[in-house]
């Protein structure tokens, strides 16, 4: 399966990546379709609210997030992976995904309607802790954005959740 890994943690080796890179190899067994990208090695600039993707599909900034945008287009699958700040997504990922908007074509069309997405999420934390956090993201992010959530996996303190 054709499967874009979008990793939010600055360590190449740790428990987001590890994790995020095992599901991928669930999907796509082969590694042969699966593209990882580190977002913190990426040149994503804040959205700048200026409404240029309600206009005219694409973003009037033209940096690595339109390289992503094409890829989550064509790509049967997509992994998001965070570990947990202040109990959301890591900084870096929370920009790449407002940046994200230009999917999102207003009145419930997206570029994107019924893209499998996998999340992960890891914390030094019960598994539990910030699942309201979670459910917002989920809902007000990811879902509005069009995609189909297919599994949401946290690794925590007390070991690792799925639902």
């Amino acid at each position: 399966m054709k499967t874009l890994v979008l990793i939010g943690s600055r360590r190449k080796n740790g428990s987001t990546a590890t994790k995020a890179q095992q599901l991928a190899h669930t999907l796509d067994p082969s590694g042969q379709q699966t593209t990882v990208h580190f977002v913190d090695d990426l040149k994503v600039a804040p959205c700048c609210g200026c409404n240029y993707c309600r206009k005219i599909a694409g973003c009037s900034q033209k940096d690595d997030a339109e390289e992503v945008i094409q890829e989550i287009i064509g790509s049967e699958a997509v992994i998001i992976a965070s570990p947990v700040y202040f109990g959301t997504l890591s900084g870096q990922m929370k920009i790449l995904c407002d940046r994200l908007y230009p999917l999102y074509r207003g009145g419930g069309k997206s570029l994107i309607s019924g893209k499998k997405l996998y999340l992960v999420y890891t914390q030094h934390s019960n598994c539990d802790t910030y699942s309201e956090v979670r459910k917002a993201n989920e809902d007000y992010l990811f879902r509005f954005l069009g995609f189909d959530l297919v599994k949401t996996v946290v690794v925590g303190s007390d070991g690792e959740k799925s639902y």
